[in-house]
């Protein structure tokens, strides 16, 4: 039990670092500080990012190890 509970959480740390540096990039391309337009696009798309990601690491989760 110990094991899959490192292991999920593993996954989970690991998982985080592409969604750093997409968000990095996505702050470079659509540049926030520029004008208020852009900051709501950016945070439309973090909040995108946000809900797709969790769906995916769930998924990945959930069938990596199943009940």
């Amino acid at each position: 039990m110990k094991v899959r509970s490192l292991l999920i959480l593993l996954i989970l740390v690991a998982a985080m670092v592409p969604v750093y540096y997409l968000n990095r990039w996505l702050r470079h391309v659509i540049r926030p500080r520029e004008n208020a337009g852009r900051l709501f696009l950016f945070l439309i798309a973090n909040f995108v990012l946000i809900i797709v990601y969790t769906v995916l690491m769930v998924g990945l989760v959930v069938r990596l190890f199943p009940l």
